[in-house]
């Protein structure tokens, strides 16, 4: 990439050397030896040979924090897409959120010449969870691992994550004004129909308080509708929202909702009696973030 990340960003890159090639593998190597021996699957060698594949150190970035060199990507421009082959952080650099810094400013690189990221992540490892985090969704799977995707960002995508973040931040004013004056609301569930902005935000805004709201999806279909899926929290009781919406000229003219409830399974649904069932904890999911 020829765009530099600024001090603000709080990291910057350095193009790599040819000569750099031993470093960076020692340090791709503590950054994946916990994941790969988990799935017995760490071999130096299979590693090197990894990283040797195209490498090219003008592809090839370290990151730098505080002067000190705290981990490496390869970012690659493509005709159709900017494909991360390989981003690392040193494991004492870890937790830190120099990983998500780092991985904002290539979104936002993505999101400005309107190109998807591709990636490949180790089943198994914690990187899963910290690209469903950021937006990724899974695209393939092999045998040992799960490709991954991130669209960009579009004008139609922003205005309804801001719609979200507004209802989130209680900016009814910030709200009303990304919605055209002759909305057109449908809650399918309920069988409620608003026909103006004025009466769908004076009844978001009448909601009883407690609550909060996360999104797990929000995508643009072909037909230019923008879907969004909301986990709404509201002890004891939690939510799901799809919502279908409408943009004209920038501004949301017609959202189709449909409402959920978390509950367990029946009794007589049980892994026991169905093979490949299994239980997990829907509120653990990754992808679920603040607008």
């Amino acid at each position: 990439m020829k765009v530099k990340p600024t001090p603000a960003d709080g990291f910057a890159l350095e193009t790599a050397r040819a000569d750099d090639f031993e470093a960076l593998h020692a340090l791709r190597l503590r950054a994946m030896r916990e994941s790969l021996q988990a799935l017995g699957r760490y071999d130096e060698r299979r590693s090197r040979e990894r990283l040797a594949d195209g490498f090219v150190p003008a592809h090839t970035q370290h990151i730098v924090v505080g002067g000190q060199r705290v981990g490496f990507l390869v970012l690659r421009r493509l005709s159709h897409s900017l494909r991360l082959n390989h981003f690392y952080i040193d494991p004492t650099h870890a937790r830190q959120g120099i990983g998500s810094a780092v991985l904002r400013w290539m979104l936002a690189q993505a999101d400005a010449a309107q190109l998807p990221v591709e990636l490949v992540a180790l089943k198994g490892s914690a990187a899963n969870r910290f690209y469903l985090r950021h937006g990724f969704v899974g695209a393939g799977e092999g045998l040992w691992d799960i490709d991954y995707l991130r669209p960009p960002v579009t004008p139609a995508l922003r205005v309804v994550r801001a719609l979200w973040a507004a209802t989130q931040a209680r900016d009814w004013a910030a709200a009303r004004a990304l919605l055209r004056d002759d909305l057109q609301c449908t809650l399918w569930t309920s069988g409620e129909h608003y026909a103006s902005a004025d009466g769908y935000i004076a009844v978001q805004a009448a909601y009883p308080e407690g609550w909060s709201l996360l999104l797990k999806e929000l995508v643009r279909l072909d037909d230019g509708r923008v879907l969004a899926l909301a986990r709404v929290d509201h002890p004891p009781g939690h939510f799901y929202a799809t919502a279908l919406c409408r943009i004209d000229d920038g501004l949301i003219a017609g959202i189709d909702e449909y409402w959920s409830t978390l509950e367990p399974p029946p009794d007589w649904r049980t892994p026991e009696r169905f093979a490949g069932l299994s239980r997990f904890d829907p509120l653990a999911d990754p992808r679920a973030r603040e607008p």
